[in-house]
């Protein structure tokens, strides 16, 4: 073998056992390992390392449709190079098959583009129509990439506001939101561009931002549907089907539909079992994050929260194998998710634990919402484990860090102002207080902004344990199960 193998290529070999035997990256360990190469040769051994990786792993994706297109493509730049037009315009023919099936109209209309390059240079004996047929085509393609496009660009900016906001807070922000969705949506009278993915998405999007969640629900089932019609296009984008599920799934939860979120979580698992085996490292890592969400989410929904805090010590485990792959604004969500089943267990200590990494990250514009009531879940936390020196001080830090954020809501002063007066208070002489506080909640959560709490903290619920004596597990358990009862009842009719 060596015989056969240049010098470049042993020490590319080398090359790659060394950084493969690292735990980590480290240029002084791999210098080390090749002393004779100064620095700027050794540079240039990585990048050609580099090179035949990503060969590598081209030719280990070999039957990803994108790739196969780009091949059809190549071959025929390839066979037109050679004089060879007919054949240039089969490949290229193949290549919009693949793509027109796949609703790839950026590579379709690069291939059209070709197509009427060779059509009008060179005499190909093509039909009389071919012309008209070419140029309605790429007309057609440029309106549908243009309005995606349109859609594409909105759906970001919906994604990039709620990661920096979160949910509409008052009917100012509502306004924003709405005056912004509206001047920034593509103006179309042709129905042909109306049922485009992306569109959903922004719809799924702005729903979600304001808290309509049965519209949102609508749509993301609008998204599903677009996948469930196109068995190829299922099979080429898993991962895009699998989202739409996941924002199924986050609506149904927040509307509180038990019976729904149970159906479609279901029928998450068996897809993402059905097909895992053929998934990406991408779409791996995708549909853990999906996956693991509904998982979590399921337990609270049902109300079983002391063996969801038992499933969350588990995927903590799991979620390290992809430690350095998730972005951090998934990792709050999941330690917040993991907190709330800690508190519904009465695990306070454990549930201020997920809290305290949400509270001291460094960057507090990463999801304000989930800032906030990790800090009123922390508040809480430390109440029921009778921690009265820390109260006085986690209210006042509480307060200034809404403040700052423009965050104050009427919610979070009635509860501030419970724990200040009843925290050096005999807390089996409160339950007339607890009453009080529970009837003023109540009453704010009438304006739908306010109920903004009730999407991370079941508040109520809470109260109620207080004043009855009863866990507050057992308390949303029961009502989870008179809900599901009477929509069983209601549906029987």
């Amino acid at each position: 073998m060596k015989r056969n193998t240049t010098d470049k290529e042993l020490i590319s070999i080398r090359l790659f056992d060394v950084i493969d035997k690292l735990p980590h990256w480290n240029d002084e360990k791999i210098q080390e390992a090749f002393p004779k190469l100064k620095a700027n040769t050794l540079s240039n051994h990585k990048a050609r390392l580099y090179e035949q990786i990503l060969v590598s792993l081209r030719l280990l994706q070999s039957d990803d449709p994108r790739i196969r297109i780009k091949d059809h493509i190549s071959y025929a730049e390839l066979l037109h190079k050679k004089g060879l037009y007919v054949q240039s315009l089969a490949q290229l023919a193949k290549a919009k098959q693949i793509s027109s099936t796949l609703k790839m109209d950026i590579l379709r209309l690069e291939i059209v583009e070709f197509e009427k390059k060779i059509e009008g240079r060179y005499v190909t004996r093509s039909h009389s129509q071919r012309a008209d047929e070419l140029t309605n085509e790429s007309s057609q393609l440029r309106s549908r990439f243009y309005f995606e496009g349109a859609w594409s660009d909105l759906s970001l900016k919906l994604y990039d506001y709620y990661l920096k906001f979160g949910h509409s807070k008052s009917e100012e922000q509502q306004h924003k939101l709405s005056a912004m969705f509206k001047e920034s949506l593509p103006r179309t009278k042709d129905t042909e561009y109306e049922d485009t993915i992306y569109k959903f998405q922004c719809y799924v999007w702005y729903y979600y931002i304001s808290q309509d969640f049965v519209r949102c629900y609508a749509y993301a089932k609008k998204w599903c549907q677009v996948y469930e019609k196109n068995e190829v296009l299922l099979e080429s984008e898993p991962e895009m089907y699998i989202r739409g599920l996941h924002n199924v799934l986050a609506a149904l939860f927040y509307c509180d539909d038990v019976g729904r979120f149970i159906e479609n979580h279901k029928k998450l698992k068996e897809f993402t079992s059905k097909h895992q085996h053929r998934f990406n490292e991408n779409q791996v890592i995708q549909s853990f994050i999906y996956l693991e969400t509904a998982n979590l989410n399921s337990y609270i929904i049902e109300g079983r929260f002391t063996e969801g805090a038992r499933y969350s010590d588990e995927f903590l485990q799991r979620m390290k194998a992809f430690e350095g792959r998730l972005d951090i604004h998934r990792i709050m969500v999941f330690h917040y998710k993991i907190a709330s089943l800690k508190f519904g267990s009465a695990d306070f200590s454990g549930a201020i634990k997920h809290l305290n990494i949400i509270i001291n990250h460094p960057s507090i514009a990463l999801k304000e919402d989930i800032q906030c009531f990790a800090r009123i879940l922390n508040l809480i936390s430390h109440y029921e484990l009778g921690n009265d020196d820390l109260i006085d001080f986690q209210i006042k830090s509480t307060y200034r860090f809404l403040l700052k954020l423009s965050d104050y809501q009427r919610v979070h002063s009635a509860i501030f102002n419970f724990l200040k007066n009843s925290v050096f208070m005999d807390r089996k002489k409160l339950e007339p207080d607890f009453r009080l506080l529970r009837e003023e909640l109540l009453e704010i959560l009438e304006d739908k902004y306010e109920r903004r709490s009730l999407l991370y903290l079941d508040l109520i619920s809470w109260l109620e344990s207080k004043i009855s004596g009863r866990p507050v597990e057992q308390i949303i358990r029961d009502k989870k199960l008179v809900k599901m009862a009477r929509k069983s009842l209601q549906g029987n009719k």
